[in-house]
């Protein structure tokens, strides 16, 4: 009888400690994406994207995280060479449920600068948004997956134009603190 009450005290113990998400935890991992996307309405504008993005935050508030982004993007066009970007964005992170859910709903959004290095270096700007679900492996450790959506503009693509793109990424987050 000990032992089956002891099961049930850790398994309950287990089961309410998830969500590090309270005032005062840090924030830190990253993802990792894909998108197909298209400039504007001309045709052979197609590309694919390949982004690593990790990131540091803070929880200023409980349920909401602050922090910067570093993205590094593999972008390859349609009949052209790959090329590379660098952006650096700061985002804010909102968890909806309470903190002692397994599963968690997020929405991410950020806004940055960066350069692409296509021949030669120009300047772009982006803001993003991303939803999903946030699954805790264990109290300190989440799996994400989140569908996004991307605009980029600015010099890189001609001033007037933007790169809109639609997404999944799937990432990995570290809560630490308290």
């Amino acid at each position: 009888m000990k032992k089956v009450l002891f099961v049930f005290s850790v398994l309950g113990i287990s089961l309410t400690s998830f969500g590090q998400i309270n005032k005062g935890q840090w924030l830190l991992g990253g993802t990792a994406g894909f998108e197909s996307s298209k400039v504007g309405d001309i045709e052979s504008t197609k590309s694919t994207t390949f982004t690593f993005s990790p990131n540091a935050g803070y929880f200023f508030i409980n349920n909401l995280a602050g922090g910067l982004r570093v993205n590094v993007s593999s972008i390859k066009d349609e009949g052209e060479d790959a090329f590379t970007t660098v952006l650096f964005a700061p985002f804010a992170r909102y968890y909806f449920l309470p903190a002692e859910q397994k599963v968690n709903i997020f929405a991410d959004a950020s806004y940055g600068f960066g350069s692409m290095k296509q021949g030669e270096s120009e300047s772009f700007n982006q803001f993003a948004f991303a939803a999903g679900p946030a699954v805790f492996l264990s109290p300190n450790t989440a799996l994400e997956f989140a569908l996004q959506y991307r605009s980029q503009g600015g010099d890189a693509y001609g001033g007037d134009d933007r790169l809109n793109s639609f997404g999944v990424n799937v990432g990995f987050q570290v809560h630490l603190g308290k």
